[in-house]
């Protein structure tokens, strides 16, 4: 499985980068700008992401506007439903705009808010298929406690 990250706090990105290091190739960027240069890459080098981890309040373009951008390319390439790439919006921004967004616009498959742990994250990927179970020997991101995040 290939992911790509996006959030602009490097202490976020990273925690993220480490929870789904053992499921996934992982790619981290800050903006929402390069989220997508990154998504048309990946596509052009036939590399596809399966999954997007979104944070929301981001410089320039937002999460919002990166993965609607997003869902557009995947139109305009014609991927059918089960080649887009699964979105897991993850923002402390957790108003029901930006969750009703998130499901609408964005079409992201659940919405974590901040903080977060790695259990919830790793429960994510296994509910929606990414993942089957949590792998043997892995250190915990969290240890139980919550990732203190914003």
């Amino acid at each position: 499985m290939r992911a790509l990250i996006v959030e602009d706090d490097p202490v976020s990105r990273k925690l993220l980068e480490f929870i789904l290091m053992p499921y996934a190739q992982c790619e981290a960027v800050a903006d929402g700008a390069s989220a997508v240069k990154a998504f048309q890459n990946a596509l052009k080098n036939r590399k596809p992401f399966h999954l997007i981890c979104m944070d929301i309040l981001l410089p320039g373009m937002d999460g919002h506007q990166a993965l609607e951008q997003i869902r557009q390319i995947e139109v305009k390439r014609g991927l059918p439903a089960e080649k887009c790439a699964k979105a897991f919006m993850v923002s402390a921004h957790n108003e029901m705009k930006n969750v009703t967004r998130s499901f609408f616009q964005g079409q992201a498959l659940t919405f974590i808010s901040k903080p977060y742990t790695e259990e919830e994250i790793v429960e994510e990927l296994k509910k929606f298929g990414l993942i089957k179970d949590k792998p043997q020997n892995k250190k915990s991101a969290s240890a139980g406690q919550k990732a203190q995040l914003e």
